[in-house]
């Protein structure tokens, strides 16, 4: 289903200089007889680089796939969402939801993204069993492509990336024979798929799942308010509101359910058995990468204890804790009646917390893009190598 590009059609930056760095002719090239020596790994290697290099393509067309689903499914749930704010204070009918395409589109694009990484992880391991040797050349642009995408990226992205940074410029140096080099690479991809990307992957849907959770509660909410006996007053059912928005949060945070993985942004939980949390410290580093609060008490913070003893990052759910509490301020009952002035008052909080909520989902989507991104680029880079090494390897069997 996903088309296979050529590495030079995909845009990059400065790792662009790749291939053109590769391309050029080897000046340092060995004597004749040292290039016969090599003649046949080279010549043997070429059906692996060629399956490695088509297999990066793909993969970076599945990541840009991802990216574009990701965003096109946040984009249809914050509109619903405002949709349906707008029809509850406005009197309207509040829109129907209509998740299964944009949900279905987003699972083939994620399948499609892993089982391609697992295909590239395996054809990099032929590349490593072929015997092929880069050029110091080829290495050298390896390496400066690799330090181009970790760059500016955050630190959970660095720290991902880090072993095959170090093993890079060992290889660059001379300092590890370059299948050790491809080995590290294919565990290592697999390892940022999973660890980082992967990460926000799963933030992304559980943040996804507690929006749509409220963004049903707005959907209600056009029953709860009615016009008062004259012009100047509204009909609100108080009761039914905090019901909702305190099942809400019941719903999608541990309080006294250690347990539930609704809550749970990080680490990704299994279907089966209980909550597995992580360390402290990885659990803080992760909420600050994703711009969670992590307030010392009496502040709120989204890292807390699960019940195996270890920590998590949970839902902010510091929004609907304050809607809680406006909403109770105003009073009891099904049909409270209050004045124009002091239902404006409260709708105005009540939306500004809701614009947090917003906030939120598409400030974890621009950075769940971000990573598909950096995984997207160091594919490139992969792909724009193994490239130059398949131009070597293909000069080989013309000598």
């Amino acid at each position: 289903m996903y088309g296979i590009q050529t590495s030079a059609s995909l845009p990059l930056t400065r790792p662009q200089a790749l291939e053109t760095q590769a391309a050029a002719p080897q000046s340092d090239a060995p004597d004749a007889s040292a290039g016969q020596t090599r003649a046949a790994p080279q010549g043997s290697a070429a059906p692996a680089l060629a399956a490695a290099r088509a297999k990066a393509d793909e993969l970076g067309q599945a990541a840009r796939e991802v990216r574009a689903s990701v965003e096109r499914q946040t984009a249809y749930e914050t509109r619903l969402a405002a949709q349906r704010s707008a029809a509850a204070f406005s009197g309207g009918e509040p829109p129907q939801a209509r998740r299964e395409a944009p949900g279905a589109e987003l699972d083939e694009a994620r399948n499609a993204q892993t089982v391609s990484a697992r295909l590239f992880e395996g054809n990099l391991k032929g590349v490593a069993q072929s015997g092929h040797a880069m050029s110091a050349e080829q290495k050298q642009a390896l390496q400066s492509g690799l330090d181009d995408v970790f760059a500016d990226a955050p630190p959970q992205a660095r720290s991902a990336g880090a072993p095959m940074l170090y093993s890079a410029n060992a290889a660059a140096g001379q300092g590890m024979a370059d299948s050790d080099l491809w080995d590290m690479i294919s565990d290592q991809i697999g390892k940022i798929k999973d660890n980082y990307l992967g990460v926000y992957e799963n933030v992304v849907g559980q943040y996804t799942d507690f929006y749509k959770a409220f963004s049903d509660i707005l959907s209600q909410m056009a029953n709860w308010i009615k016009p008062g006996g004259d012009g100047n007053k509204v009909k609100l059912n108080v009761d039914a509101l905090k019901a909702a928005l305190e099942k809400l949060k019941k719903d999608f945070s541990l309080g006294d359910n250690l347990d539930n993985k609704k809550a749970v942004l990080f680490p990704a939980q299994s279907k089966d058995g209980g909550i597995q949390g992580g360390s402290e410290s990885d659990a803080r580093k992760w909420a600050k990468e994703m711009g969670l609060p992590d307030a010392p008490p009496p502040g709120f913070s989204c890292v807390q204890k699960a019940a195996d003893g270890n920590w998590v990052v949970v839902v902010d759910m510091t929004p609907i804790d304050t809607m809680i509490r406006d909403v109770g301020a105003l009073g009891s009952g099904t049909e409270l009646e209050l004045d124009n002035a002091k239902f404006q008052a409260w709708q105005s909080g009540f939306k500004a917390q809701e614009e947090n909520l917003k906030n939120t989902l598409q400030t974890l989507t621009q950075k769940y893009s971000n990573a598909n991104s950096l995984f997207d680029n160091l594919v490139k880079v992969l792909s724009s190598t193994i490239s130059s090494c398949l131009e070597t390897a293909k000069s080989f069997l013309q000598i």
